[in-house]
């Protein structure tokens, strides 16, 4: 009596494991689900981040081209475009050189 007994508990402990575990097994269906989710709104995020930074740096090249507003009074991003324009007008005049040849 006391074997089936001992048996009982146990077959009854398996069964609260077995739903223990489909419960953790679709908790982390869910989970799963919501970092997906994320990852996806995250990207989205960096990507207008991204697109958010290239028209500010547009405006601040417009700015500085019409004459110079605070945003552009920055010297160092003077600096930087002169340096940009400079680059471009080397690699002008290699393709210039280039088809001449």
């Amino acid at each position: 009596m006391v074997l089936e007994q001992y048996i009982q508990r146990v077959e009854e402990k398996l069964h609260l494991l077995v739903k223990k575990l489909q419960q953790v097994q679709a908790e982390n269906v869910l989970l799963k689900e919501e970092v997906k989710a994320q990852q996806q709104a995250l990207q989205q995020q960096q990507q207008s981040i991204l697109g958010l930074e290239e028209r500010l740096q547009l405006m601040k090249i417009a700015a500085t081209t019409q004459g110079g507003t605070a945003i552009a009074e920055d010297d160092a991003f003077k600096k930087e475009i002169r340096s940009k324009i400079n680059d471009y007008i080397k690699e002008i005049d290699r393709c210039i050189a280039l088809l001449n040849s």
